[in-house]
């Protein structure tokens, strides 16, 4: 196993992993495995167990798959590894959902059985100036985002003929090449129209996190709008940033096209910009938590409930709800947002996806 491949893992399975356990304890105080509830009940030590017996189950699973894929990495081809790669991220995947179920329904009995007293009326908590305020930083930085892929289009298209008649597209952890394609422009220029794609779905990003749906705990509604607009802008930066990192990568790629580096250099760099994006949202979601609730976190909960939308949160990860305009809200699992799954522009935007994703499979990328 190369030293690469074991960096990988360390620095991107035990992070990821890490974050995930540690998952409940960084979301909303009025939101507890996808339910709604009071900052006072989300302190309580029914819910403080709840959510410590998460964590243990999650590091019960994940740290013994880290020792196995590690083991057996060690004695395994470059294929068997990529093979074991892509096999880890799945049971991560698959485990992680359904341990959140799990919980999630575990959460709804509890909050059933609650005493009257607990479940107060609930109250709405509404800033009509929120949204004009200056929540994210400007589109006009993606200029520079669409600058990089312009000069790497007329770079290719300069030394277009220096160009190998076969491109390496594909390699594996071990920086051996396992797919190339034939030159022609199409191939030569897709890096190009993929960095389009992404400043696209950037610019979308940015505009989403100025226009999603505002979250305010009602029992101190000033300083969570603070906090709210502070997780805003800093996700904003995150999204410009690592939307110029990935834009940075094409451009990389294309410059192997036209001076093919060592595979190990190739490999690093592409390893090297994912993970920069990986660590910075683990840091951001560590530190300010979802909504911000970790900036200038209260000493004491509020006993005020917030409004009861659970019907619209199908297994506390989904929001369905045909009433509502907003296209995007914010996760009740995780950190960031989430989709309106009932808001019509919403299958817009996933056919792109399918559609630009077919084509690069189309064409062997």
């Amino acid at each position: 196993m190369t030293l690469l491949f074991t960096l990988t893992f360390l620095f991107m399975f035990i992070p990821i992993s890490a974050l995930l356990a540690f998952m409940p304890y960084l979301t909303r105080e009025t939101v507890s495995f996808g339910i709604s509830i009071s900052e006072e009940v989300f302190r309580s030590e029914p819910l403080r167990k709840m959510r410590k017996k998460y964590a243990v189950i999650s590091l019960a699973f994940y740290i013994p798959i880290f020792i196995i894929c590690i083991y057996v990495s060690m004695q395994s081809s470059a294929e068997l590894q990529s093979v074991l790669f892509g096999v880890m991220i799945c049971l991560i995947v698959i485990f992680s959902l359904a341990l959140n179920i799990t919980f999630y329904f575990n959460m709804k009995k509890l909050k059933a059985s609650l005493p009257v007293s607990v479940q107060k009326k609930a109250v709405l908590a509404v800033d009509t100036s929120f949204h004009r305020q200056k929540l994210v930083l400007s589109n006009k930085w993606y200029i520079i985002h669409l600058i990089l892929s312009l000069v790497s289009a007329a770079a290719a298209l300069i030394y277009y003929d220096s160009i190998p008649e076969q491109i390496a597209m594909k390699f594996d952890l071990q920086g051996n090449i396992i797919n190339s394609v034939a030159k022609s422009y199409v191939t030569v220029l897709y890096p190009n129209l993929m960095q389009l794609f992404i400043i696209a779905l950037f610019i979308f990003v940015n505009w989403s996190i100025q226009r999603s749906k505002q979250q305010i705990s009602p029992g101190n509604p000033e300083h969570s709008v603070r906090q709210n607009v502070a997780f805003r802008r800093r996700w904003s930066l995150f999204s410009i940033l690592s939307g110029l990192t990935i834009v940075g990568l094409f451009s990389f790629i294309q410059l192997n096209m036209i001076h093919p580096l060592e595979n190990s250099t190739m490999m690093f760099v592409s390893l090297l910009l994912p993970l920069f994006i990986v660590l910075f949202a683990i840091i951001l979601s560590i530190t300010i938590g979802q909504g911000g609730s970790r900036i200038g976190r209260s000493k004491d909960g509020s006993p005020v409930v917030p409004v009861n939308d659970d019907d619209y949160w199908k297994l506390g990860m989904f929001y369905y709800n045909p009433n509502d305009p907003s296209l995007s809200v914010e996760k009740r699992v995780g950190i960031g947002w989430t989709i309106n799954f009932a808001h019509p522009g919403v299958w817009f935007i996933l056919s792109g996806l399918i559609i630009v994703i077919a084509i690069g499979l189309f064409l062997g990328l």
